[in-house]
């Protein structure tokens, strides 16, 4: 494989992790963050 080739084989992997990294299920607001769906999380701390 030519010098270029790997080149954008490379930006296309990192490119993917950043954007893999970046789909957490998680729900912000300003003074809470949970992962969604978690039924324990209204009930934490009572």
């Amino acid at each position: 494989m030519s010098v270029r080739h790997w080149q954008a084989v490379l930006l296309a992997l990192v490119v993917l992790s950043g954007l893999g990294g970046c789909s957490g299920n998680y729900k912000f607001n300003d003074n809470t963050y949970r992962p969604l769906g978690d039924p324990q999380a209204v009930n934490r701390g009572k």
